[in-house]
Parts: C-alpha cells; structure tokens; sequence
C-alpha cells in the first residue's frame, strides 16, 4: 500500500483563483523539487513528514469534512505517485483539485482525474509544455514587471487555461509600483488575464 508523506491536512476556503472562497479539504504532501525562495510553505519540503498515511485513510478524512473539492497541493505533489489517492477520492465521491508547478507529469487514468488543475510556473523552473496544456488555470507569483513578458509567453502555451492570474509576490503586496503594473497589464492584455490575491491571509485563515 502506497503512503503519502503528508506535511498537513486541514479544512479551509480556496484562497486563490477561479474557485476562491469555496470551502476545501487541503493535502498538503511533502516534498518539492523546485523550493521556491518565497515560499510560504516551507514546512512542506524543509525538515520532515508529520506522518506517512495511506490513501484511503486520506480520502476517508476528507469525505468526512463534506468539502466541495479537495485540493492536493505542496511542496510539488506530482514527484509522488498521485493515481492510488486519486482512486480513493474517486470512490469517496470527493472530486479533487491539483496545484502544481507543472515541472512533473501530471498523471491520470480512467475515474482516476483531477476535475481543477492549477499550474503556477516559475522562470527559474520552467513547466513541461503537457502540463501547460493540462492547465485549467495558470497563477504566476510576480515578484518584478520584467517577469510579465516571460510569464505571458507560457500563457500562450495553455490553451485550456480559462483564467490566468497574477499574484504580487506576498513581499510586494504593498509596493504601489508593482501593483499598479499588474493592474496595467492586465487592463491592456483583457481576455483570460486576472489580478490576483491570497484571500486566505486577509482573513487570517490558512
């Protein structure tokens, strides 16, 4: 039987994107291979798993916290073998939502599917073009306007991707020049283009 490293789990709302303030089931695994330096969550690849668990004790978890969707996210959850959890999810009728970097294969088979995919490339790591494709929604975390040009290019790859959202880097969330530069691109780009926020931490809650 497959355990999943698990740096935490917890019930919480969607801070982020098309499905922003849902209530979710978060699991969050261990682990990433691209340790981003602003990474708010470094717990999840910095020091050690709270515990190993299995999958059907995860989706069991999950079910019993009625979410709308579970959200499976890291660290970088696609370097685990993500299919056993999926079909348990499956089998508890608890659709689930991937968010990623894309850098990984993103893998699914049969009812075993992610039903929201959420790819947040970074420059220095770039994503493989099929999780571009992949992609239900792109978030790209700016911490500088010359990122924009760069970011937007992996947008053209995305096809699928029905909103793309630019985030301040939570350092920057005050710096009046780059907000208003995010807010200028995407008044002049329109279309799928989405000003961004970590809802979550304005109201205090993970």
């Amino acid at each position: 039987m497959v355990k999943y490293p698990l740096a935490e789990t917890f019930v919480s709302v969607q801070g982020e994107g098309v499905h922003m303030g849902r209530k979710a089931y978060f699991v969050r695994l261990f682990g990433c291979n691209v340790r981003c330096p602003w990474c708010d969550s470094k717990s999840a690849w910095n020091g050690s798993p709270v515990s190993r668990t299995g999958a059907d004790e995860i989706a069991l978890a999950a079910s019993e916290c009625s979410p709308e969707f579970a959200v499976i996210t890291g660290g970088e959850p696609c370097i685990h073998n993500l299919l056993p959890l999926l079909e348990k999810f499956a089998e508890a009728k608890v659709a689930v939502h991937l968010e990623t970097s894309g850098t990984l294969e993103i893998r699914e088979r049969g009812d075993a599917r992610f039903s929201w995919v959420t790819v947040s490339p970074k420059l220095f790591c770039p994503p493989l073009d099929s999780s571009l494709r992949r992609a239900d929604e792109l978030k790209f975390i700016v911490s500088d306007l010359s990122e924009l040009e760069s970011y937007a290019r992996f947008a053209d790859s995305a096809p699928n991707a029905k909103s793309v959202w630019l985030h301040p880097e939570w350092g920057g969330r005050k710096d009046r020049e780059l907000l208003d530069g995010l807010s200028a691109f995407v008044v002049s780009r329109g279309g799928r283009y989405r000003l961004g926020w970590q809802m979550h931490k304005c109201y205090n809650v993970r």
